[in-house]
């Protein structure tokens, strides 16, 4: 019986091994004379031709590369590497259906090779199948436990999907593995962020930059993250200026530090670094909004159209302006999230209201005819907030439906006698600082202990097992209506029909100030811009005091002043 053509073991050619060695060192010229030589002698030899094929790609000679990896596969079918290198020729020119037919090729022939596993990653994750991308990248790190790009790659798709906690496990271990990956190394600093361990983020940043020339941006601009994360803002500021002072373009350098402008009440500087947002793509999600941009043109009869951005207490925010647009302008058209819809037209009846899901292409511009201009929300308190003079001192522009109002006042008399305060203890996200945000309900029993007071929960999200623990640990019971929470209209009624509310860095704060109704914050060390740097007031909601934290992590001078702060205030 003669033997399959496709599966003869082929005694390797000195000259190729010599130029695969050649190659590793660098030295891509001479290993290409040598491929030449054997070539030359022997036109049909398959490792020459699939090495060949690897350094046309390696010089970006495409469609050399495809001949001679197409070759090499038509003498030899079962040639593992050829399939590989014709893989990664697909997949960089976006063939990802030719590669992943390469791939599976070369699967069937080495089923447990690490190497096309990890290409199989790369396909999956260029074709938008993350999970997908994940399981390859797992599975050629079981075949080779040692392949630190596989354990980046799987790493960074994680990061893609916001599995933080997963990502930081694989990354480490690939920047364990090869220390001189920068982007690798990047990318654990980014993950820490996330998982808002600061001090390791800092330590990552700061060899990054000691170890690359200032034309790697990356890491000076994760840096100057991390340090503001941990209220280095001098220092943070002093990192964005160098990188503008390199690259003046740098949309995320200004989006960045925009934020550091307004903590410190900089507000016409700082809003001209906020309208950087639009330029930065993980910031700004694009829509097909096709009117012209406003610029500050004279509005006197003009339709200005004010598209939505952000979450629902930047929509509260920045709906502060709105009064004097619609002093100037024929007609204003505001977009909003839809929960705040209702409210916002009570509130605003001279303004048409659209509630939306911010969708890339509205459908509800069919409806609005063609308005003159256009303006995102967030630009504009940059035509009428540029100093601290331009913020009202207003009593509230948000109105709550009286009715409402009047039926929560009817379940707080029932509750027994007041006052009634509302609380929130937990804000954000892993991506917008939850542990910043976030307190156990048990740590506030040094004000929820004032006698006479009556707390009503303003708390989003699932909070039974806080309240119940609460309960058991200090016989307080705090009111909770899950009714008033999942109704913005129902939120905003009861917070009218409270006497005051104590909370920490939330949408609930932006609610009650735009009500009028008096607020406590619970401030972090450090804030979020809106918060500012310093002082107990916040110049958008004069209602407000904010009660800062003196240091990071440590809460109790914030607790023991809001307790002396509702004692005197409600003192019986």
């Amino acid at each position: 019986m003669s033997a399959n053509p496709g599966t003869i073991e082929r005694a390797p050619d000195p000259q190729i091994g010599q130029a695969r060695s050649l190659l590793a060192d660098g030295d891509a010229t001479r290993a290409w004379q040598l491929v030449h030589e054997v070539l030359s002698a022997r036109p049909d030899d398959p490792d020459a031709l699939c090495l060949g094929g690897k350094l046309a790609l390696l010089g970006g000679r495409v469609e050399r590369a495809q001949e001679l990896l197409g070759r090499a596969l038509d003498v030899a079918p079962d040639n593992v590497e050829a399939h590989l290198e014709l893989a990664t020729l697909y997949r960089r020119s976006r063939r990802l259906e030719d590669a992943l037919d390469e791939l599976s090729l070369a699967l069937h022939y080495d089923p447990e090779n690490a190497a096309a596993l990890f290409e199989m990653g790369n396909v999956r994750s260029a074709r938008g199948e993350l999970e997908a991308a994940i399981e390859a990248y797992r599975s050629a790190v079981e075949k080779d436990p040692a392949m630190a790009q596989a354990h980046l790659e799987m790493g960074y798709v994680m990061l893609k999907l916001r599995r933080y906690a997963d990502a930081v496990e694989v990354l480490e271990r690939g920047a364990e593995l090869d220390p001189s990956n920068l982007s690798g190394q990047n990318n654990l600093g980014y993950v820490y962020v996330r998982l808002e361990q600061y001090d390791r983020a800092l330590d990552v940043f700061a060899r990054l930059c000691a170890q690359t020339p200032y034309s790697r941006l990356g890491p000076r601009l994760n840096y100057g993250n991390a340090l503001s994360h941990t209220g280095r803002l001098g220092e943070s500021e002093r990192v964005y200026a160098d990188v503008l002072q390199h690259e003046p373009n740098n949309f995320t350098a200004h989006w960045n530090r925009a934020h550091h402008v307004l903590a410190r009440h900089a507000f016409a500087e700082g809003w001209q670094e906020y309208r950087y947002r639009l330029q930065v793509d993980d910031v700004w999600h694009r829509r097909l909004i096709p009117f012209a941009p406003y610029k500050g043109e004279a509005l006197e009869g003009k339709t200005l159209l004010i598209s939505a951005e952000q979450g629902l207490g930047d929509q509260i925010m920045f709906a502060s302006c709105l009064h004097e647009v619609v002093s100037r302008a024929r007609q204003v058209i505001l977009e909003c999230d839809q929960r705040l819809a209702s409210l916002f037209q009570r509130s605003f009846p001279g303004v048409r209201v659209i509630g939306s899901r911010q969708e890339m292409q509205p459908l509800w511009l069919r409806e609005v005819g063609h308005p003159d201009y256009h303006l995102p929300a967030g630009n504009l308190p940059g035509f009428f907030r540029s100093r601290l003079e331009d913020f009202p001192r207003h009593d509230g522009y948000l109105v709550a439906d009286p009715e409402r109002v009047a039926r929560w006042k009817e379940r707080l008399a029932a509750l027994g006698p007041g006052p009634y305060i509302g609380l929130s203890w937990r804000g954000g996200t892993r991506g917008t600082r939850r542990s910043f945000r976030s307190l156990s309900l048990v740590d506030l029993l040094p004000f929820l202990r004032v006698p006479g007071l009556r707390f009503v929960s303003l708390q989003y999200g699932d909070c039974a097992e806080d309240l119940e623990t609460l309960r058991r640990e200090s016989g307080i019971e705090v009111a909770h209506w899950p009714e008033a929470i999942a109704d913005y209209e129902e939120t905003a009624a009861l917070c009218v029909a409270l006497d005051m509310t104590v909370s920490v860095c939330t949408a609930v704060i932006h609610l009650n100030g735009a009500l009028g109704k008096p607020v406590r914050v619970m401030v972090p060390a450090v804030p979020e811009w809106r918060y500012g740097v310093s002082g107990e007031a916040m110049p958008w909601y004069p209602s407000v005091r904010l009660i800062r934290q003196a240091a990071r992590g440590d809460w109790s001078e914030v607790f023991a002043r809001v307790a002396d702060d509702l004692g005197r205030r409600f003192a019986a």
